[in-house]
């Protein structure tokens, strides 16, 4: 048998490694060191349960409160307050519509008697006498109100509105 022994150049033998993976190469024989090259790290897969993504949620609108200004109340007329003028129905003369007691916003007197004085509010009697918005109105006969000067009346508790001629 033949015995065969390498040495290299300088005379010490270098030392060699064994080899850590199977994809790293032997050093060569020329003593040369080659930089050592890594065999691919394998991941093995990780078992996670899949991600579960929680769902939006939007914050509720905030909104700035509407700020209306606040209506104003309208003033309360006291007796002998003219609110304005109306046409009673039939072609009769202007009438001016005035709180007589208690008191009440010109707005609701005006409309009351317009309310009364339409065609299609059922009156009864000769007086016309109706409820209208919870107001008992009447009317003069037309001799009385050349008399009076007063053509209809309407009350409602303690309060009286009327609507007079005007001369």
């Amino acid at each position: 048998m033949l015995l065969l022994s390498l040495t290299a150049c300088g005379g010490a033998a270098e030392p060699q490694t064994a080899p850590t993976s199977p994809a790293t190469s032997p050093p060569p024989a020329s003593g040369t060191p080659l930089p050592e090259t890594k065999a691919p790290e394998t991941k093995t897969p990780e078992t996670r349960a899949p991600e579960t993504k929680a769902p939006e949620t939007k914050a509720p609108e905030t909104r700035a409160p509407e700020t209306r200004a606040p209506t104003p109340r309208p003033a309360l007329a006291r007796p002998g307050t003219v609110c304005g003028e109306i046409q009673p129905p039939g072609g009769g003369p202007m009438a001016a519509v005035a709180v007589a007691a208690g008191r009440i916003d010109c707005r609701t007197a005006l409309r009351t008697f317009r309310t009364y004085y339409r065609a299609d509010t059922p009156k009864q009697g000769s007086a016309g006498v109706a409820t209208v918005g919870g107001w008992l109105c009447a009317s003069n006969s037309a001799a009385q109100a050349n008399i009076s000067g007063r053509l209809s009346t309407c009350r409602k508790a303690a309060t009286k509105i009327v609507a007079d001629v005007i001369p």
